[in-house]
């Protein structure tokens, strides 16, 4: 993970610098990006951008369907299929642009681009529209294609590389192809349908305490150190392990028992060790707002594991609802977009285009965040904040994608 945190904080051509010579340098990275197109010469630029057509047209659709009262969309009882998207939809091409962009800098191969990449997102696509029309043995396999896909090269560069970091991801995929098919097989059942999409929701959530543990103190140590600031995040460490240990004990409690007393006693003292971990960054001493911005994401997943807990423990009566989207429409929304467009404006030519887009679409997905989880504790103004808040976010991400297409437009101009 530590290589995958260097690889954001980097210029746009360490990839290049990191590949042994058989492979060659930047002239040969800047040749294969000439052969594939600039849209498909990495990973995180088509990903990111389906990702975020995805949460632009899912949300305001779920309102829709919500609203007219819908029962069933694509062979799944209608709330079933709007957590399908959001959690099975939305979050694998987010993880896989992040960390199939990330293998130049421990695996030592030039990334995966052109034509492979393209079938990758075509499969990614047809998991999303074949379900439509398909019986469920064809729905079944093309929702799981996604993830395996991305399984297999994360495996292949993990035998090749020099080092086994592409495990991390290896590890996280199948889970959630395996969830995604429990998920749409078993969406009859409600409790089973939410045990998934809970599932998938941890699998986030971890991923988020496992990288965001590595990349925001950094990034933060880096730029509190060009200002000659004196104190400074300390190195990843004994404390950081222990508070992962933590989260890896309270998330798989939450997913089958959400409602047990141990499971609230687990979340509060995760919930308490990642608010230690985010307080120990110093964050309020900065003053670069993309920075700033994945300070906030981690400030969500903290606030998800204890309103969780909050919602597990007797007597409170917190809506579970407002926990679930804490750590949804929050953590995984919110932090997902600062990486995404950390990456976006910091790579490739003209990224810097649409920064402050991404400076708008960071600061709406944070608005959008809070007034879905403010919805279920007011409930008597229960159905406009659901449809403020979703809107808001899909905004966010709207803004996030016309940022993504700026350098395309602008080389059509010329």
């Amino acid at each position: 993970m530590a290589s995958q945190t260097r690889s954001l904080s980097a210029s746009p051509a360490s990839a290049s610098r990191t590949l042994p010579p058989r492979h060659g340098t930047a002239a040969t990275a800047s040749s294969r990006q000439g052969t594939d197109g600039w849209w498909l010469a990495v990973a995180f630029r088509p990903l990111f951008f389906v990702a975020a057509l995805q949460a632009v047209a899912a949300v305001p659709a779920w309102l829709w369907i919500y609203t007219a009262g819908i029962a069933e969309v694509a062979g799944l009882p209608a709330l079933t299929w709007h957590a399908h998207e959001m959690v099975f939809g939305f979050l694998p091409p987010i993880m896989a642009g992040y960390l199939l962009s990330a293998t130049p800098n421990w695996s030592g191969r030039l990334p995966t681009a052109g034509t492979p990449l393209a079938l990758l997102v075509g499969l990614w696509l047809a998991g999303r529209l074949v379900p439509f029309v398909a019986p469920l043995p064809l729905a079944l396999a093309v929702d799981a294609a996604f993830p395996l896909a991305v399984s297999a090269l994360l495996l292949r560069e993990m035998r090749l590389g020099r080092s086994g970091q592409s495990r991390h991801g290896l590890m996280l995929f199948p889970v959630l192809a395996a969830a995604a098919l429990a998920h749409r097989l078993f969406g009859d059942d409600p409790a089973t349908a939410a045990t998934m999409a809970r599932t998938g929701i941890a699998v986030a959530a971890l991923l988020i305490a496992a990288v965001g543990g590595r990349l925001v103190p950094s990034l933060t140590r880096n730029a509190l150190a060009g200002r000659g600031a004196e104190r400074v995040p300390a190195p990843y460490g004994r404390f950081d392990i222990f508070v992962l240990l933590a989260t890896s004990a309270a998330l798989p409690a939450w997913v089958l028992a959400p409602d047990a007393t141990v499971t609230g006693a687990l979340l509060t003292g995760a919930g308490l060790l990642n608010l230690a971990r985010l307080l120990r960054w110093r964050g309020w001493l900065l003053r670069r707002g993309d920075i700033l911005a994945l300070h906030a994401g981690y400030g969500w997943l903290v606030t998800g594991l204890l309103l969780a807990a909050l919602a597990a423990l007797p007597g409170l009566a917190l809506p579970a609802d407002a926990a679930l989207h804490a750590l949804t429409a929050g953590a995984i929304g919110s932090m997902t977009l600062a990486v995404m467009s950390r990456l976006a404006t910091t790579r490739g030519p003209g990224g810097y285009a649409g920064r402050w887009l991404c400076g708008a679409a960071l600061l709406t997905v944070n608005l959008g965040a809070v007034l879905r989880i403010t919805a279920p504790i007011a409930p008597e103004h229960y159905l406009p904040l659901v449809a403020a808040g979703g809107l808001c976010w899909s905004l966010a991400y709207l803004l996030f994608a016309v940022a993504q297409t700026r350098p395309l437009r602008a080389a059509a101009i010329n």
